[in-house]
């Protein structure tokens, strides 16, 4: 940084510059001032040692608010602003961080207001949603009601998807604001899996599929029971999908040495090719195999990935094209659920 403050200042150092040489010229050529040459010598290195010591003073002062605003960009974190220092000198240190004031007030300004105008929109789309279930929850007493029927057989499976889609539009308007709804608990993985089979089952008899479960009786972990319940209705949504008719998803939860249980849902369908692997959690992201399914949104796999990361399970991908997919749920122990968990059962 000394190098750029000297690159700076080099007008004034040019003019210091300038000075010296013009008195050293006047010295030399008037007549009437008689210099011995040790003499001039000395003044030279004097008034050089004097203009050193004055630069890097300068530089010291005038450069230190700027070295904490340069550590402090490094790691801004969320009360970066608290962090600034106050200056010392009314110029230009007093302008610069006014105008730091001046852009974090209308920083915070915009914030309120985008916030605000999200929650409108949260609220609007949450209406509308609640809206739109009271005629699905009409429609399906009347399905139930005529479950020999062979068009209500026909009309549950399209019910099923409609519920699914305004529920998945339901978390996403929600997901800014997860982690004010979590709430960690002791859960058992394979009731989660049985319920959400129960939910998508009209879905799997459409097709025709079978639903092989192999689980473990100690699968049990700590998060939050809505939320993770979506995570897999999610995965499985995905499998029953891509699924072929008369085909099987397998679905397995194993327990290893750690206690880390992992559920793990395999389907039969086409595969992911390889180069639609990296972004298959990107938000919007069909791949070759959503341009085959126009149903696909993109979103499914993006908020299962989101979820899973503020639940903190592991999301995991394997897939052969051709011999179908694989995603696992990672539950690892002694994870922020458990620690929370622990600290709401201290006693105060």
């Amino acid at each position: 940084m000394f190098i750029h403050y000297l690159l700076y200042k080099k007008s004034w150092i040019g003019l210091l510059g300038f000075l010296l040489i013009l008195t050293n010229t006047l010295i030399l050529l008037d007549m009437g001032i008689r210099v011995e040459p040790n003499s001039l010598l000395y003044l030279n290195v004097l008034f050089l040692t004097v203009c050193f010591v004055f630069i890097f003073w300068r530089y010291k002062k005038e450069t230190a608010y700027y070295k904490l605003l340069s550590s402090l960009a490094t790691d801004l974190g969320e009360n970066w602003f608290e962090r600034i220092p106050y200056p010392d000198s009314r110029f230009p240190d007093g302008i610069v961080n006014k105008l730091i004031e001046k852009i974090h007030e209308q920083n915070q300004t915009l914030r309120h207001r985008e916030k605000s105008n999200n929650l409108l929109e949260y609220n609007d789309l949450a209406s509308w949603i609640h809206e739109m279930k009271t005629p699905l929850t009409a429609m399906k007493i009347t399905i139930d009601a005529h479950r020999s029927n062979e068009l209500a057989q026909r009309l549950s499976s399209s019910w099923l998807k409609m519920h699914l889609l305004l529920d998945q539009q339901l978390y996403i308007s929600r997901l800014a604001t997860l982690e004010s709804d979590l709430l960690p608990e002791e859960l058992d993985v394979n009731l989660v899996i049985k319920e959400e089979i129960r939910e998508l089952s009209t879905w799997c008899m459409e097709k025709n599929l079978a639903i092989d479960v192999s689980r473990s009786d100690a699968a049990t972990s700590y998060t939050d029971r809505k939320w993770c319940a979506f995570v897999m209705r999610q995965l499985l949504t995905n499998a029953i999908k891509y699924s072929p008719d008369n085909g099987t998803i397998v679905i397995t939860t194993e327990v290893d040495q750690k206690n880390a249980v992992t559920v793990t849902f395999k389907d039969e369908g086409p595969g992911i090719q390889g180069h639609d692997l990296p972004r298959i959690f990107d938000r919007g992201f069909t791949g070759d195999n959503g341009r085959v399914q126009h149903a696909s949104t993109g979103m499914g796999l993006y908020l299962a990935n989101e979820i899973s990361n503020k639940l903190h399970i592991q999301l995991n991908v394997r897939s052969i094209v051709g011999q179908g997919s694989s995603f696992s749920m990672i539950f690892k122990p002694g994870n922020s659920f458990e620690q929370t968990r622990r600290t709401l059962l201290q006693p105060k």
